[in-house]
């Protein structure tokens, strides 16, 4: 029996993963979107699909009364549509979807999609405190977390505390089908434009737990030893006037360009030999799944989202260990630099792991319906 499922998040940029669910979803299911932000290229894509898709926005500063009015809007919507099932990813849709479940007949799921892995190391110190308490909200009124990976899972059970029977791991799958082809005269004009032995991506926000003051002073030395690279950061964030204030300081302007969000980050992944992602907070890593698939060596941190669970160090990509992590990056760049590695292979190999690990199987598939059926 088909079912009414609502599909409930913040943002309203494209995402394979969640397209891919969306879209086999609807092969059984009536499933609708519904985004806190306006129109943008997410519903422009599910909507060429047959999908509905529709926007709640709230113009309210008292962050008290808009959680109160996005509560109460939700309410409307689900008792309007006869929503069955609700699916809601990330904060704060997730404070809203709980709070909205009493006064619902739907059967709410919370999508978690982190976990900082800095927690393991140095605790809760420096995280947002205001973050933390909306979790500890969400996980004691739900009954049912979904989760990307292990590594999520074993984070909320052991650091959080929360009760890990409340908790599901359900693969991200992706159609990589969906995914915008490069262009490849833009790819051309990219590799052109930063031409170098060595072309280096960074892309994600410009966070704390993003970790750009890991690897910026890595860039540093390299250039100073007249290392012919060159290094591309997409993305924004709060921290990207600092980035940028250090890049200048440290007269790395001409070989470290901040070029902020880009929607056809396909191209510049295309375009670069190399992708370093020091993230410190990822559940399951979109970008290297991308760049598995058009054949890019990638490092990585060890113990991050899901990272272990598919990249095996010097076989299909790199992996630093968080004890010895500066060492271990610059060696890694070094060598890859210096062709000490057959990054043919390596980058083979990803490709291989991500198609084989991350497209669609039924088995995974049914995990995501059991939600809605059982």
């Amino acid at each position: 029996m088909r079912k009414n499922v609502l599909l409930y998040m913040p943002p309203n940029k494209r995402t394979v993963a969640l397209e891919t669910v969306i879209l086999e979803t609807a092969k059984h299911h009536n499933i609708k979107l519904l985004t806190l932000a306006g129109r943008g290229d997410l519903h422009l894509f599910l909507e060429s699909k047959g999908i509905v898709c529709e926007t709640m926005e709230v113009n309210e500063s008292n962050p008290i009364l808009r959680i109160i009015k996005h509560t109460i809007k939700l309410v409307q919507y689900c008792r309007k549509n006869q929503i069955d099932t609700l699916w809601s990813h990330l904060h704060p849709c997730n404070l809203y979807a709980v709070l909205a479940q009493f006064f619902i007949p739907s059967k709410t799921i919370i999508f978690r999609h982190h976990f900082h892995a800095q927690i393991k190391k140095t605790g809760f110190v420096g995280l947002n405190k205001s973050e933390l308490w909306t979790e500890k909200i969400i996980c004691a009124l739900t009954d049912n977390i979904v989760v990307p990976s292990s590594e999520v899972y074993n984070g909320m059970v052991q650091y959080e505390n929360v009760n890990p029977k409340k908790i599901q791991i359900i693969p991200y799958i992706y159609n990589f089908e969906y995914y915008n082809k490069p262009d490849i005269k833009v790819v051309e004009e990219i590799r052109s434009k930063y031409h170098s032995k060595l072309l280096i991506l960074v892309a994600m926000r410009m966070i704390p737990l993003k970790r750009h003051f890991l690897v910026l002073p890595i860039f540093k030395k390299l250039l100073e030893e007249k290392m012919d690279i060159q290094v591309l950061i997409l993305d924004g964030g709060e921290l990207e006037s600092e980035i940028k204030s250090y890049i200048e300081n440290n007269k790395l302007s001409d070989h470290v360009h901040v070029l902020g969000y880009k929607t056809n980050i396909v191209d510049y992944i295309k375009a670069v030999d190399l992708i370093v992602h020091p993230s410190y907070t990822e559940a399951s890593s979109s970008l290297i799944k991308e760049a598995g698939l058009y054949k890019k060596v990638v490092i990585v941190s060890k113990g991050v989202g899901d990272f272990d669970e598919y990249i095996i160090n010097e076989v299909n990509g790199f992996s630093v260990n968080e004890n010895n992590e500066e060492i271990e990056l610059e060696t890694y760049i070094r060598k890859i630099y210096n062709e000490e590695y057959n990054t043919k292979i390596i980058r083979e190999e990803l490709c291989k792991t991500v198609i084989e690990k991350f497209s669609g199987s039924e088995k995974t598939l049914q995990l995501y319906f059991n939600t809605i059926e059982k």
